[in-house]
């Protein structure tokens, strides 16, 4: 590990805490935030490209109209007030479409690196940090010997972690709802996609609950060893033993305000005691749902899935 990543680890264990259950993180900077430039006319300009394009496109306007959602989940807020503001950078945003995705096909996309008038960015300042779970090539291999299958991934991980409020400043956004009202400033409050350190930071707190939660065994060595970002590839010997884990690990997940969803597996007895709605709607036919037999083409098709899906994880 380097001596930066030595730095940001340090910074994670020194600066995080826990309101009501739910994780609270600084952004690991390797540099002074007020080396930035200025980045709110980039973003009102990008802003401004975001409208042209959502009037030419209807539809798409009504799915991009995410504000309301990110304002409704305590994700964004208004900026109430200018007055002794620390250094600030503007998150320029854009919608990104996925025709394969069974919950949100349109999601939104933060800009981290997009350069202030200085030329650094937020990403450019920010610690990437080191990797704390385990390859992917790794977490499959041990995946295909189960006999009893099962994945997962935890809805919208890093909205569920919130940033500290001196750190929201760099997290701020520029919307409105119609060409014809003022522009309005906001400051996104949890982890975002598209700044460099939003890996590190999720994966580190899924880390940290593991270590901090002994009455959950087996779900904190679950939790340790089977997740890759947000995807949860594992699985057991029996289908009792898969329902016990499945129930253990959506406890654990729960008491920091992170929710399993998408569950699939090649045993359908497994599938039986979970909620409809958190289970994957999409129809997979290389998953052999067989009490008797594993399916090979499962951990086949989970891999190639994982390393080719784009990550959504505040959508």
């Amino acid at each position: 590990m380097t001596a930066e990543q030595q730095a940001c680890e340090q910074q994670f264990i020194t600066h995080t805490t826990q309101q009501d259950g739910r994780f609270v993180v600084k952004l690991p900077t390797k540099m002074d935030p007020k080396q930035l430039g200025s980045s709110h006319l980039s973003a009102e300009r990008q802003l401004h490209a975001i409208e042209r394009r959502l009037e030419r496109d209807p539809e798409l306007k009504v799915q991009y109209n995410f504000m309301k959602e990110y304002e409704e989940s305590d994700h964004m807020e208004p900026v109430k007030s200018q007055e002794g503001r620390h250094t600030c950078y503007f998150l320029p945003h854009h919608p990104v479409f996925k025709e394969t995705s069974t919950t949100t096909k349109t999601r939104v996309v933060f800009d981290g690196s997009a350069k202030t008038s200085n030329g650094l960015s937020l990403n450019d300042i920010l610690q990437v940090g080191p990797t704390v779970q385990q390859d992917l090539y790794s977490i499959v291999l041990r995946f295909r010997t189960h006999q009893v299958c099962f994945t997962a991934d935890i809805a919208k991980m890093y909205c569920q972690i919130n940033v500290h409020p001196q750190d929201q400043d760099l997290q701020r956004i520029l919307w409105r709802y119609s060409s014809e009202e003022p522009i309005h400033e906001y400051q996104l409050t949890t982890v975002t996609y598209g700044t460099s350190s939003s890996p590190y930071l999720a994966t580190c707190c899924l880390k940290n609950l593991a270590d901090d939660k002994c009455q959950y065994s087996y779900a904190a060595q679950v939790l340790s060893n089977d997740f890759y970002v947000d995807d949860l590839l594992s699985g057991t010997s029996t289908t009792e033993d898969a329902i016990k884990v499945q129930q253990e690990i959506s406890s654990l997940l729960h008491t920091a305000g992170f929710t399993l969803r998408k569950w699939a597996s090649n045993h359908s007895t497994f599938l039986d005691p979970i909620p409809t709605e958190l289970q994957e709607t999409q129809h997979y036919p290389w998953i052999k749902k067989t009490e008797s037999q594993h399916s090979d083409y499962y951990g086949i098709q989970q891999m190639i899935s994982c390393k080719s899906r784009t990550p959504s994880r505040c959508n």
